[in-house]
């Protein structure tokens, strides 16, 4: 265990997302809380005087019993040292308009986590001092060691409005309080150009009164770790919960204070490795060609899978543990889509690869497809979803539309024309009677063409 520093040395960590099943795998649940464990357990090996967490330590707002079992046996570590944990509520651990009380709050009431908000509604002060005989639901700041911890809730869209509040009020409580050696502010929201691709973050202007009264800014909700100007640090989420993010770094912050300021450093958290493999099907031009194909690609990447694996961060107790896969098939498929048996595929993934779970995103295209996407009126764009598939639902809506068009009776109506085939395909995949069929179809007619009469037509 290291040397104790001049000030107090702190973990900074975020988004453990406890209770997260992800694709509906036990063990996945289970990666959740034992990375979570760790991560406080190496926490306490290296000496920390004190912990914040800067939200999502649940993943679903309905937190069920064993997801509470995780998060306080986690916690109870800390407890079994004296090290208070200092944490706030994300998106995912509670609704923004609160109703009863939530489960951060019942944890900060058994004294398992302090949990701080600012009351930005109200007409008393934005942050009230932490009463350790009487912590009530939540407070506004706590002091510990001579570090000043602020709290800022989840807001959404609406933290930038606050931001000058809260700087003000963190100033009031400075002035009022006596200045501490180190202010330290958390809060679960993302700074803009840090993440390619995603919009809706805080820019830089909007930190700058924060900026003149907080020493380090705490922050969670983007899962990848990354810091600006050598006072804003977010760690990014414990585990990877997708092949994109495991490209990025995760883990947690150690920081040393001192009379000249801070000292941070980034440890990798332990964690399950996610492997992409991305296959196009261009060049194969029968179900026969296009498993050789697979096959000998797959056997190409293992290396580098292998290699993978290798990190200690990766590792159980010095184990390789299961990756997930996340295969991605691209292209034109030459031979019928009936013939691409998706279920060979897993099956070869999971035997060669001994993956925990296979997640196939099949983006490829037919040429019975692609002929039809020739033939739309609309661009293609329409007719695919966020990561650039063709959705199956969006295309035949599209070609009902086009069908009805085409048809000068239904022109000014060929969104309800085209939501009735959908509906009439739905009743006869589902074997209904032909006159139950008929009765549909009469009925919609009715509905949307009362003037042409008659249901015998």
């Amino acid at each position: 265990m290291p040397q104790s520093s001049q000030g107090p040395r702190f973990v900074h960590f975020s988004d453990a997302h406890v209770g997260h099943r992800q694709y509906g795998v036990k063990k996945r649940r289970d990666d959740m809380y034992m990375t979570f464990r760790s991560t406080i357990l190496d926490a306490i090996d290296e000496g920390v005087d004190f912990a914040v967490f800067s939200g999502d330590l649940f993943h679903n707002k309905d937190v069920n019993a064993r997801a509470l079992s995780d998060a306080e046996n986690g916690l109870e570590e800390f407890a079994k040292e004296d090290i208070p944990v200092v944490g706030i509520q994300g998106n995912h651990d509670a609704n923004l308009y609160k109703e009863d009380l939530n489960w951060l709050e019942y944890l900060h009431s058994r004294g398992r986590m302090i949990l701080l908000e600012a009351d930005l509604q109200g007409e008393g002060p934005v942050f009230e001092e932490h009463d350790f005989d009487e912590p009530g639901t939540s407070s506004g700041y706590v002091d510990i060691d001579g570090v000043r911890i602020f709290g800022l809730q989840y807001l959404g869209q609406r933290t930038g409005d606050y931001l000058e509040d809260v700087a003000e009020a963190i100033e009031k409580v400075n002035e009022e309080e006596g200045e501490p050696e180190m202010t330290i502010l958390l809060g679960h929201f993302g700074i803009e150009d840090h993440v390619p691709g995603m919009a809706g973050g805080i820019s830089f202007n909007q930190l700058e009164p924060v900026e003149e009264v907080v020493d380090y800014l705490g922050l969670g909700h983007l899962h990848k770790q990354y810091s600006h100007g050598e006072w804003v640090f977010n760690p990014g989420s414990l585990e990877s919960h997708d092949t994109r993010e495991a490209q990025w770094d995760h883990g947690y912050y150690i920081v040393d204070s001192n009379e000249d300021g801070f000292e941070s450093e980034f440890y990798q958290s332990k964690r399950r490795p996610f492997f992409r493999i991305e296959f196009v099907v261009d060049n194969c031009n029968t179900p026969e060609e296009f498993e050789e194909e697979f096959e000998q690609e797959l056997d190409e990447v293992l290396p580098d899978l292998r290699s993978k694996q290798q990190a200690e961060y990766y590792k159980a107790g010095g184990d390789v543990r299961e990756p997930v896969i996340d295969l991605h098939l691209q292209g034109l498929l030459q031979f019928s889509r009936s013939q691409l048996d998706v279920d060979w595929v897993r099956d070869l993934v999971e035997k060669k690869t001994d993956a925990l779970y296979v997640n196939i995103s099949d983006a490829t295209e037919s040429k019975e497809t692609a002929d039809i996407l020739q033939e739309l009126d609309e661009g293609e764009d329409e007719v695919r979803n966020e990561d650039g598939q063709i959705d199956r639902d969006m295309l035949e809506s599209a070609v009902f539309r086009k069908l009805a068009g085409q048809d000068s009776r239904f022109r000014d109506k060929e969104e309800e024309v085209a939501e009735t085939m959908t509906v009439v395909k739905s009743s006869v995949l589902a074997d209904e009677s032909p006159e139950s069929v008929a009765e549909t179809i009469k009925n919609r007619r009715r509905e949307l063409f009362p003037e042409m009469g008659g249901d015998d037509e």
